[in-house]
C-alpha cells in the first residue's frame, strides 16, 4: 500500500468489529474513498476525535493498489469541523446518503455536498425546505432535472400540469386524461417555484410539502434506483 494524502468531507461511517470503522470520504477532485479506521471508535484514539460526519478533513491513507481490498486509514485531522449535533438532523443525513449512494461521482458531486452543507448550516430555510432543496440539486446533479417553465414535449408555455413520467410540465394538448395524473395548481406550481430556484417563495405551500417530498423520493427511485431510507417516513 502506497502512502497518499487527500482533502475531503467524511461523509459515511460504519461500526467494524469491536474498536473500527469503515469510514468514507469524497475528495475535492470527487473520489470517493472508503477505508478502514483501526482503533477509531476507542475513546483514547486520536483519529476518532476528527471522524465526525461533515467534517472537511486533511487525512493520509494506505492507498489499496487492488480494487479487491480497503484503503487504510493512517492519519486524520479535522480542518473544519461540524456540530456533532448534525448527525440528529434529517436534511444533513439525506445529504449524506445522496452523496454516499451515488455510485459515479466527480467535482460536481463534492460541490453538491459543500453547498448543500453549507444550506443545512445556515438558519434561512425551514426543515422541510432544505430537504426538498437538496432534493432538488440532487436530480439537477445525476441528470434527471425537470423541465418547468414550457412543455416538455412542444415547448408551449400555456401549462396544465407536471409530469413525472415526461420530467416536466405539459401543456392541454399533451396531457392524456387517460393515462397522465393531474395534479393540483398547488403541487404544479411548486414544482415551478422549487425548479427555478425560487425557495424563498416555496413557504405559501408549506402544507403540500409532505407530498412533495413523496414525490420527489419517489421519482428518485424510479430514475436512478435509489431508495433514500433518510426520508421513509415521507
Amino acid at each position: 500500500m502506497a502512502e497518499s494524502i487527500f482533502k475531503g468531507y467524511l461523509i459515511n461511517k460504519l461500526d467494524y468489529l469491536l474498536n473500527d470503522e469503515i469510514v468514507t470520504f469524497i475528495t475535492e477532485d470527487g473520489a470517493k474513498l472508503p477505508c478502514l479506521s483501526m482503533g477509531s471508535r476507542k475513546i483514547s484514539s486520536k483519529n476518532g476525535r476528527n471522524l465526525f460526519l461533515g467534517n472537511y478533513c486533511e487525512f493520509e491513507i494506505f492507498l489499496a493498489r487492488n480494487v479487491a481490498k480497503m484503503s487504510r486509514l493512517k492519519k486524520c485531522h479535522a480542518i473544519t469541523q461540524t456540530d456533532w449535533k448534525l448527525s440528529l438532523y434529517q436534511p444533513f443525513n439525506l445529504l449524506c446518503e445522496c452523496v454516499n449512494r451515488t455510485i459515479e461521482t466527480n467535482h460536481y458531486t463534492y460541490l453538491f455536498f459543500k453547498n448543500m452543507l453549507a444550506m443545512i448550516n445556515d438558519s434561512k430555510y425551514s426543515e422541510k425546505t432544505k430537504i426538498l432543496i437538496i432534493l432538488q440539486k440532487f436530480c439537477i446533479l445525476s441528470g434527471i432535472g425537470l423541465e418547468v417553465n414550457c412543455c416538455v414535449e412542444c415547448g408551449n408555455k400555456c401549462l396544465k400540469t407536471i409530469n413525472f413520467k415526461k420530467r416536466g410540465m405539459v401543456c392541454n394538448l399533451h396531457f392524456n386524461k387517460n393515462k397522465d395524473h393531474l395534479y393540483s395548481l398547488r403541487i404544479s406550481k411548486l414544482f415551478h417555484y422549487l425548479f427555478n430556484e425560487k425557495y424563498d417563495e416555496l413557504n405559501i405551500f408549506f402544507d403540500e410539502f409532505n407530498f412533495a417530498i413523496k414525490i420527489l423520493k419517489e421519482y428518485i427511485d424510479h430514475n436512478l434506483g435509489i431508495k433514500l431510507f433518510t426520508i421513509n417516513n415521507y
